[in-house]
């Protein structure tokens, strides 16, 4: 992906705490204590300290921690002794890639509360326990400067066109939008909603495996590069321009909104609830509304954290897995930390808004995040977006800038 994904916040340090975890293990036989069960994880920073607590309040704490950031793959690949029993997976693909490395979760296939859209679309089948979900089709806005300029969240995208010229058009109300594109899963993030709640079609298609050229050279698919274009490429859209935009960060960005002011909404899925707390932004400021299509409906884009267990696993690790899959075990997280969207329908304790995304995410139309599905080519699939985001930031029209991506893309699909 281009610029930094979510979580790559400790890339050296995870792949140096994974070797070292070898090390500890070895030790730990050496004097003849007990091994705690080993878990590689994606998180870092709020994220870890959240998890930590997680773990406290189910009473487990004969374990270690090991945090990889993006390098979570590395888990999966690490030889014997150096592999963690338990793995936090932040991509379902990464599930379905690796499933010769995995054990099977005891009764997750057939286990009642894991709802349908589970058993559609998590891939692995019972190789995994869904533990955090992931509602990626939400904007977030701040309710106070809506109100003091007469604006409401629009439901359509024409709608949301007029809003964000309604709001350059007022300099008092800053920029419609904030971008944290070095970040490269929010440009992503824009795109998949363009093309899933626009096109659905061609969303499922473009999943299928397989050769998929022909896809990203389609008329839709042109189509929504222009709409892209049409959201972000329209001067003024951004706080700090489209080019400083492509250059900050996922925070940064929500910052943008709740805290300094300067942008109105920000494209962001519901951990953004996380950020927003740490900052003591009070609840009034704070509204979502579902990222508009042009019908005013369309399915959902999601993603999710899920645990595994690596070849061959112990006693110890089945067991902390099955006590972090009960409904209340995420309860501290979902109530200290916010951001969180349980896995298991059972869990409460959320925000009203976090209790709103839960809600519409489970009773939704839903797909697994296009880039996870996608593989290397997702990891393309950013890097052009960032490419066609500068083109139109020197000017270039929309239409050819749409057609050069989509060439791009096309090109991307073949050489992955």
């Amino acid at each position: 992906m281009a610029g930094v994904r979510r979580r790559t916040v400790l890339r050296a340090g995870g792949l140096s705490a994974l070797g070292a975890a070898a090390g500890c293990a070895g030790v730990a036989r050496t004097v003849g204590l007990v091994n705690p069960v080993r878990i590689a994880v994606s998180w870092s920073a709020t994220e870890l300290a959240a998890f930590r607590a997680v773990l406290r309040g189910q009473g487990i704490d004969n374990y270690e921690l090991i945090p990889l950031g993006d390098d979570i793959d590395a888990a999966l690949g690490a030889r014997t002794a150096g592999r963690p029993d338990v793995v936090a997976l932040p991509r379902g693909g990464l599930v379905r890639d690796n499933v010769k490395r995995l054990e099977p979760v005891l009764g997750v296939e057939n286990h009642p509360a894991y709802t349908e859209i589970w058993r559609r679309s998590l891939p692995g089948g019972g190789y995994a326990l869904p533990f955090k979900l992931a509602h990626k089709s939400v904007v977030w806005y701040r309710k106070t400067l809506f109100a003091e300029h007469g604006l409401r969240p629009p439901d359509t995208w024409e709608e949301w066109l007029a809003l964000n010229e309604s709001i350059i058009a007022s300099p008092a109300a800053g920029a419609p939008l904030a971008l944290g594109g070095a970040d490269g899963w929010m440009l992503s993030g824009i795109f998949e909603n363009v093309l899933l709640r626009n096109f659905a079609g061609l969303y499922d298609a473009l999943t299928q495996r397989g050769h998929r050229p022909g896809l990203w050279d389609s008329p839709d698919m042109r189509a929504a590069f222009e709409m892209v274009g049409e959201l972000c490429g329209r001067p003024g859209a951004f706080a700090g321009g489209l080019r400083g935009g492509l250059v900050q960060q996922f925070p940064e960005a929500v910052l943008e909104v709740f805290v300094y002011h300067r942008a109105a909404m920000v494209v962001a899925p519901d951990f953004t609830e996380s950020v927003i707390r740490h900052f003591g932004v009070p609840d009034g400021e704070v509204g979502t509304f579902t990222f508009p299509s042009k019908s005013g409906t369309g399915p959902l884009v999601f993603g999710g954290d899920l645990l595994v267990l690596t070849h061959p696993a112990t006693e110890e690790a089945r067991r902390l897995v099955d006590r972090l899959g009960r409904p209340e075990a995420p309860v501290p997280w979902i109530r200290d930390t916010g951001g969180f969207i349980a896995g298991h329908p059972g869990t409460g304790a959320y925000s009203p808004i976090l209790g709103r995304l839960a809600a519409e995410l489970r009773g939704g139309d839903v797909r697994f995040d296009l880039t996870d599905e996608l593989g290397v080519v997702g990891g393309g699939l950013d890097r052009v977006l960032v490419d066609f985001l500068r083109e139109l930031g020197d000017g270039a029209p929309r239409a050819d800038a749409a057609h050069a991506a989509c060439a791009a893309m096309v090109n991307v699909d073949e050489s992955g």
